[in-house]
């Protein structure tokens, strides 16, 4: 009787175990900057909040490779004329909920129209940081840094008040991430660490790419006030990440979502 209250504590303790797996997430990444190539040819400062694709770094270690919408707020410079440093930005982002251990994120890039009517813009930016932390008995720590190149077009006529654009880039980030996480009983995969749970560690890297496009409603822009106006995005992303099974680095998987954002501009009038 005893062994067999034992093996029914055992068999509950492993279903308890399934149960809280994947909850855990920890490193945010994102599939895209979600900045606007459309340059403003005035200086600007444009704040944006709202979700972007991505997945979590701690996806990789679970059986379900699930790509998430991470949460994200960034601000945009773009000087002009105040540095005579026309087309370029600097700025910064962070994505991910503060659970999920997020870090700021540095960027810095150049974006200009391609013709006369401003229909056509294009740019490219470079990003990279660290972010460490831990939840549930797990710990991350990553370095990554990558560069995005993006166009865009406008679908209708010039308008000061609503115009329709069509987005879309394209990015690489190098990564490095290494980490300790609680394994299910057989050592294959992560999940939330309970009882007994054994712990593993483990390191991943490469060169991880992805794609995003969407539709944007550009609103209120080109009136010679201080409000420079705003945009409305819905993307979609897609690209790999990295994946790691009883602690050993695998083939990359692929994964896809989607991601709304709402940017606001504010400027010189001229």
């Amino acid at each position: 009787m005893n062994f067999e209250a034992h093996r029914l504590r055992s068999v509950y303790a492993a279903l308890a175990v399934f149960a809280l797996s994947g909850c855990t997430a920890l490193g945010p990444m994102p599939a895209t900057t979600g900045i606007s190539y459309v340059q403003e040819q005035r200086p600007d400062i444009s704040l944006q909040g709202g979700f972007v694709p991505g997945y979590y770094l701690s996806t990789a270690v679970q059986e379900n490779h699930n790509a998430a919408a991470l949460g994200q707020i960034a601000a945009l410079f773009e000087p002009d004329h105040w540095l005579s440093a026309p087309g370029l930005i600097v700025g910064a982002r962070r994505a991910g909920s503060n659970e999920s251990k997020p870090s700021l994120e540095p960027m810095i890039g150049y974006r200009t129209k391609l013709d006369a009517d401003n229909r056509f813009n294009a740019g490219a930016v470079g990003f990279g940081t660290y972010a460490q932390g831990s939840k549930n008995g797990a710990s991350f720590s990553a370095t990554h840094g990558g560069v995005e190149g993006g166009l865009d077009a406008r679908l209708t006529p010039t308008s000061k008040w609503l115009e329709l654009h069509l987005n879309g880039s394209a990015s690489f980030t190098a990564l490095h991430a290494s980490g300790i996480f609680c394994t299910d009983a057989q050592g294959q995969y992560g999940v939330d660490c309970g009882t007994g749970t054994p712990l593993t560690s483990a390191e991943a890297s490469g060169i991880y790419p992805s794609v995003n496009g969407g539709l944007a409603l550009d609103f209120a822009r080109h009136n010679p006030i201080f409000f420079h106006g705003g945009r409305l995005a819905v993307d979609a992303g897609a690209g790999t990440m990295p994946t790691v099974i009883a602690g050993a680095q695998h083939n990359a998987k692929p994964y896809a979502y989607g991601g709304v954002t709402l940017t606001v501009a504010l400027g010189d009038k001229q």
